[in-house]
């Protein structure tokens, strides 16, 4: 049988069909370098990101927005994950889900031709958008908090950076370094998070050399005081983060911003299909609004959202889908104020335990 019949990949006619009929395509694939083709991560312009958990399925949050009318095409690298996805989708009540495939589909038992590829029929009718994730990692933490930890791999150099880190996985984050043989030079950190304690403090107790940095507006302590416009550097002088004050979930908010790879890891700000709360912290709901649209929706449309928390089982959005579709973002600044008045939200548990270690490095 041929790994088209055994993916149940579907015809470019049915898949014109369908994004002709309004199609959602769904991206089941973590935006890692792992999922990268010859170093590209490739991907459909305006995919929404729904991950394909082998154990569990798909995260039904991210699902309770889509209409089960709603025809939908599923993507992933091959088109392996996609069929599953997809055959779960049907089970869950949706009436019309496609396998799209993905850049390593196949067809008769070698690589579909241009002619023939529904990854090509994709790209065709929806664009697509590409990222050099080389060397990203994102892990998203297990002890209640959904932190989305990042780090990323200059290979030349072989240093490492982390972004985000929690204090319960360093030994996770350490061993995913390790393995690839790397040194980790840096410990960033978006914000002062009230959700969990930094692992920056055990990180640089474990790790000769290490610096730790976090914006010089939250007040907090570290190796490295940040402010917007600067750069942080790295991978043996040759990467850069530009540093983007997105404060409003905190007065100490920043967004680092990979331009060369087209990726901004934006912490609490600007969430996918949200943002972060603006009720203690020195958080204001209007600072929020115009950090997000003044700092961070004038970057390019195509540029990856990479968010600090995440709790419906996605990995990434991009500028453009969260500038045009974000529920709360969309709103007038005078509507959005309204809405985060009334969000009413508990305060997180680990608060009165995060916040003072966070404000010294998490030790």
């Amino acid at each position: 049988m041929a790994p088209s019949a055994e993916l149940d990949l579907a015809s470019t006619a049915e898949l014109s069909a369908a994004l002709d009929a309004g199609a959602i395509v769904i991206d089941v694939r973590p935006a890692i370098a792992a999922e990268a083709v010859d170093d590209v991560f490739s991907t459909i312009t305006g995919a929404r990101s729904i991950l394909w958990d082998g154990l569990r399925g798909m995260h039904p949050g991210a699902l309770e927005a889509i209409s089960t009318c709603t025809p939908l095409v599923v993507i992933c690298r091959s088109g392996r994950r996609a069929s599953k996805a997809a055959a779960f989708l049907r089970a869950s009540g949706y009436g019309e889900v496609l396998n799209g495939g993905g850049p390593m589909s196949y067809d008769s038992g070698g690589p579909m031709s241009a002619g023939d590829s529904g990854w090509m029929t994709l790209m065709a009718e929806r664009g697509a958008v590409s990222y050099e994730l080389a060397g990203l990692q994102q892990f998203v933490s297990t002890e209640g908090s959904s932190t989305c930890t990042y780090i990323l791999v200059d290979a030349p150099s072989m240093e490492a950076l982390i972004i985000d880190s929690v204090v319960e996985h360093i030994e996770r984050d350490l061993a995913h370094v390790r393995e690839l043989g790397c040194t980790l030079t840096l410990a960033l950190n978006t914000h002062v998070h009230a959700d969990h304690v930094t692992g920056s403090g055990r990180l640089k107790q474990t790790v000769g050399g290490l610096r730790s940095c976090i914006s010089k507006a939250s007040g907090a302590t570290a190796d490295v005081l940040l402010s917007p416009g600067d750069v942080v550097t790295w991978g043996g002088g040759q990467r850069q983060l530009k540093v983007i004050g997105t404060p409003g979930h905190t007065s100490g908010c920043l967004t680092f911003y990979d331009e060369a790879m087209g990726a901004a890891f934006t912490g609490d700000a600007l969430l996918i299909g949200g943002c972060g709360r603006t009720d203690f912290q020195q958080g204001s709901a209007q600072t929020l609004y115009e950090s997000i649209h003044t700092q961070l929706f004038t970057l390019p449309p195509s540029t990856l959202v990479l968010p600090g928390h995440d709790y419906k089982g996605r990995s990434f959005s991009t500028i453009g889908t969260e500038r045009e579709a974000n529920p709360r973002l969309s709103k007038t600044k005078e509507d959005f104020v309204a809405l985060m008045a009334k969000l009413g939200l508990p305060y997180p548990k680990k608060m009165e335990v995060a916040v003072p270690a966070n404000m010294a490095c998490g030790v």
